[in-house]
């Protein structure tokens, strides 16, 4: 028979295309789908531009059956006969396969539609073309359900999955807007999808969520053909929304295993294991039966059975069992919520009338992990009575903790009323209690708290119990800075909780055994906890436990600061979320976004104990700028860190840093020693390298191997960030290789000149607040504004001051400061007047009481150079570095370079072209400016050496080199006009001065006679 006819707007399948074009490479392939995913026409647009052939099957007498065989293969073959005379399949199927044989010199396919109607001789006679053909034969079999013939192993299925259409070819049919919800509401099925088409096409909207009338009578002309158990089956997967085998066996379905996939393959579920859906508008069809309260009641006794309670709580909803939802909630509320019910938990207990005191505390165990703390207080509020119990009072007491207040969760503990009876609610209350306690800085009571947890807990007897006493010493230990019994009870604490079955229990245990990892042992090992924590809680379907701040944590030691912010934003806006983004800006060299953030965190009302933490970085931050300040904070956190015996270590570095820059070595050196011993003993590595690098920076002699040992530390640890900050340290002691990881470090964003609490910052030159400018002109800031002109008072001032910048913190002598301010009086008022000047450029470059910019005996007078940012002096600095460096070949020469040239700003005080005390400087200064640019124009590139060339001839017109040089390197970058009109005036400035050129003939042409 032929092929059918295509519909008018026929949509392009590629990727069904290429599949069925990699399918048709095997003997036979079946496609299998129910009414509507579009079998025929799919494979009808496909078959058009092929070598193929068409049957339909649907009469199934051998005669009628081998006639419409035969007409169809003539279409390809017409030198086969009309008909074969033979009434036997076998026989019919024999000719067929030898006609085939010998007429068949390419290959061919045989589309056989409606393949699955086929019985009896037909079925017997499709059987053996499939196993016999010839090896150019294949066959296509459409079908909707199961073939009733046996076919050869050489086969391939495509079903309704890849008959869907894809989103893509959605849009291209009903366009891009509506594509999204016609996806989602048919799955691609074809016949539903056209449907859609057509009634957007008459300019209607987008159907309703039912599907509309349209699609569900196509709904119910796809489910008259199938057999009641089938429906019912359909109708209960309808009804629960997804279901998996062992739920479907659990409601009665025992032929499940097998029914579910066969049923996908057909199109009427999607999904596939663990988990299958009806296919819609189907479900809508079947939803609209009334009833399904019984099946959605065993659905729920199931999943409570199974561990899926938020999937029981939603079928009692949808049951509208208000009564066992009620019970429900009151048995595994927790449940629920950790596998993040907390909304439903909360819509559920909106149809309840709440006359049960437990069910308040159920509403607002939900609020809190909403993150409504206020709304979870209040319903707390509504549960408690006359007499405080451990049911509620652990919950509130954690409450009051998570919000920096672990003062009123001690104030609850101390108010509750235990009961005779051990129970899990006591056990939990005592493990919290420890914590609040050690918190507050109540040590012994900590420890009996403890000791009552562990009494409790083998009373109360269970593995949760266990977990919750273990859990209690565990946090005393790292505390402590015991490792080993650290670990013992930690590990025994997630064995507990595994062992009882409480998966959430067990994240939290090891969540919290991370922080203490990330904190102050191994933040490498923090980070491999996490990421098993995170595994196990998806697989065991919970909400991912609060990771973030432990992880920004971890990152942050490691170095790794990019992560550590994006964690840090992800998990919020508390202290330790601020705290962490200001270490990451204190390590990258960012002291004003980190101050931001610590003053942020401890404007935060409570007592939480990263508060040590955040004043021990802020007292680093603010060393620099102002040391009282930082002094009082970290005093404060060492105090409070001593009391509650946490954050020991970066109270007492941030202390002795902060000393270390005020220059009190002493009390650095003792703060160093300390927090070395401290940290070796708790397994600190990060503690351990920094106070080495303390200890380094108090050593009366350059330290380099204590920052070598640093370094070797840092790297055990992970940190690279913090090895590269060592060895630039050691660095800037030898002067060897500073440049080198000065880049590295940038590489890691992190700033290397910035005077702060740490090694680096120690290391600088202390930042001057006073700033002369020379170069370019005379100018005087303090704290980056211009002195005013009315503070100078004279003009002699001022010479006073550029006499000593050019002597560039050299000390001058009186009598000849004497000479160049008055060289006419010789009068015995000078020395007088001399000091008054003295008296007068003290007030103008006075910032503070402990800092005396001009140092003035009674023989001379100088600037002292460690207070005052003298331009002239950095220059020739930087410039004598790059001038020894680019002698040298040494690979930081270039930088060093291009740094001294940015530094030359313009000539040495223009504005006193006749004193020769400024002619002489000035003199130096061209001179060395002149060789860094003639350093420079040495770089490969010639338009580079175009512009280095070009300045120095402006400070040298006469420079026959560079003029030589400029031509050819305008020549090499191909600007050979500019090449030509700079050879004139290489001639004409040769000629001027009386020198004959060395290379006269660059462009051909005579020598010029010198006049």
């Amino acid at each position: 028979m032929s092929q059918p006819a295509l519909p008018a707007r026929l949509v392009d399948r590629p990727a069904l295309t290429a599949r069925l074009d990699t399918a048709a490479g095997h003997k036979v392939v079946v496609v299998k789908a129910g009414p509507g995913w579009g079998k025929t026409t799919s494979v009808a647009a496909w078959a058009a531009t092929r070598r193929a052939c068409w049957l339909s099957a649907g009469d199934t007498s051998l005669d009628r059956l081998s006639r419409g065989l035969l007409r169809a293969l003539r279409q390809r073959l017409p030198r086969l006969p009309v008909e074969l005379i033979t009434s036997q399949a076998d026989a019919v199927a024999d000719l067929v396969c030898g006609l085939l044989d010998v007429h068949l010199d390419e290959p061919l396919v045989l589309v056989v539609d409606d393949a699955g109607a086929l019985d009896g001789d037909g079925a017997r006679l499709i059987e053996a073309l499939c196993l016999r053909s010839p090896e150019l034969f294949s066959l296509v079999l459409l079908t909707r359900g199961e073939l009733g013939f046996a076919l050869p192993a050489d086969l391939c299925e495509i079903d309704s999955r890849e008959l869907a259409f894809t989103g893509e070819e959605v849009a291209a049919l009903v366009g891009a807007d509506a594509a999204g919800v016609v996806r989602a509401r048919t799955a691609g099925w074809p016949a539903a999808v056209t449907l859609y088409r057509e009634a957007l096409s008459t300019g209607c909207a987008v159907p309703q969520e039912d599907g509309g009338d349209v699609l569900v009578r196509l709904a119910a002309s796809v489910l008259a053909g199938e057999p009641e158990p089938v429906r019912e089956l359909l109708r209960a997967i309808a009804l629960l929304g997804r279901v998996s085998i062992a739920l479907c066996v659990a409601l009665g379905f025992t032929d499940a295993r097998d029914t579910l996939p066969e049923l996908t393959r057909r199109g009427l579920l999607s999904g596939d294991r663990p988990e299958w859906s009806v296919l819609e508008p189907i479900g809508v069809l079947l939803r609209r039966d009334t009833g399904g309260e019984e099946v959605r009641h065993r659905a729920a006794v199931f999943c409570e059975r199974t561990g899926a309670h938020a999937e029981a709580l939603r079928h009692l909803v949808e049951a509208k069992r208000w009564d066992l939802v009620a019970q429900l909630l009151l048995r595994r509320d927790e449940q629920i919520v950790a596998a993040g019910g907390a909304d439903a938990v909360l819509e559920a207990l909106e149809h309840l009338e709440i006359d049960d005191q437990r069910l308040h505390l159920v509403q607002g165990f939900a609020r809190q992990h909403k993150g409504d703390w206020l709304g979870a207080l209040h319903s707390y509020e509504q549960a408690s009575g006359k007499v405080l119990r451990p049911c509620l009072a652990w919950r509130m007491g954690q409450l009051h903790a998570l919000t920096g207040q672990p003062e009123r969760a001690v104030d609850l503990f101390e108010r509750t009323v235990f009961d005779d009876v051990a129970s899990l609610d006591e056990v939990r209350l005592l493990s919290l209690a420890v914590r609040w306690f050690r918190e507050t800085g109540r040590h012994a009571q900590a420890r009996k708290l403890a000791g009552r947890c562990e009494l409790a807990a083998r009373r109360c007897g269970g593995h949760a119990a266990k977990a919750w006493s273990s859990k209690a010493f565990g946090f005393l230990a790292a505390h402590d800075g015991d490792r080993v019994a650290f670990e013992m009870h930690y590990g025994q604490a997630a064995d507990g909780a595994r062992r009882s079955g409480n998966r959430m229990l067990e994240l939290t245990i090891r969540t919290e055994r991370a922080w203490f990892l990330a904190a102050e042992t191994s933040p490498a090992d923090a980070l491999a906890e996490l990421g098993e924590v995170v595994v196990l809680g998806r697989q065991a379907g919970l909400v991912e436990p609060d990771c973030h701040h432990t992880r920004a944590l971890a990152n942050t030691r490691l170095g790794r600061f990019d992560a550590a912010l994006a964690d840090a934003d992800r998990a919020g806006w508390g202290v330790k979320g601020l705290v962490i983004r200001a270490e990451v800006h204190r390590r990258r060299g960012e002291p004003g976004q980190a101050q931001a953030f610590l003053d942020e965190a401890l404007a935060i009302p409570g007592t939480d104990p990263l508060r040590i933490l955040a004043k021990a970085t802020l007292a680093r931050v603010l060393a620099s700028e102002n040391p009282a300040t930082a002094r009082e904070l970290a005093d404060e956190a060492v105090a409070d860190a001593e009391n509650l015996r946490m954050w020991q270590v970066p109270a007492l570095l941030a202390r002795g840093w902060v000393a270390l820059l005020a220059g009190d070595r002493e009390r650095a050196r003792e703060d160093a020693a300390a927090a070395r011993a401290l940290a070796g003993r708790r397994g600190d590595r990060a503690g351990l390298a920094d106070a080495l690098q303390l200890a380094a920076g108090t050593s009366e002699k350059p330290a380099v191997a204590l920052l070598a040992e640093a370094a070797m530390v840092w790297q055990a640890a992970g940190d690279e960030v913090g090895a590269l900050t060592a060895k630039l340290a050691s660095a800037r002691l030898t002067g060897v290789d500073v440049p080198r990881f000065e880049d590295e470090l940038r590489g890691h964003g992190v700033r290397t000149d910035v005077p702060m609490a740490d090694v680096l910052g120690t290391g600088l030159p202390r930042t001057a607040r006073i700033a002369v400018r020379t170069l370019g002109g005379f100018q005087v800031l303090r704290d980056g504004v211009p002195v005013p002109g009315a503070l100078w008072q004279s003009k002699k001032a001022r010479d006073l001051l550029k006499i000593l910048a050019a002597n560039r913190g050299r000390p001058v002598p009186r009598p000849q400061l004497v000479d160049l301010l008055w060289p006419d009086d010789l009068s015995d008022r000078t020395a007088n007047r001399l000091s008054v000047l003295l008296s007068t450029l003290r007030n103008v470059l006075s910032v503070s009481a402990d800092a005396e910019p001009l140092v003035a005996t009674r023989d001379t007078v100088a600037l002292d150079l460690s207070l005052v940012d003298l331009d002239v002096a950095a220059f020739f600095t930087t410039a004598n570095a790059a001038l020894v460096a680019h002698r040298r070949n040494d690979p930081a020469a270039h930088r060093l370079l291009i740094d001294a040239d940015e530094l030359h700003l313009g000539e040495f005080l223009a504005e006193e072209p006749y004193e020769q005390w400024a002619i002489q400087v000035r003199e130096e200064v061209r001179g060395r400016h002149t060789a860094v640019l003639r350093a420079l124009a040495q770089v490969p590139d010639p338009e580079q050496q175009v512009g280095y060339l070009t300045r120095l001839l402006e400070l040298d017109p006469y420079d026959e080199s560079a003029h030589v040089r400029l031509v050819k390197a305008l020549r090499a970058a191909g600007r050979h006009g500019e090449a030509r009109r700079r050879y004139e005036v290489y001639l004409g400035q040769m000629n001027e001065i009386g020198v004959r050129p060395t290379e006269p003939d660059l462009f051909g042409r005579p020598v010029l006679q010198v006049s």
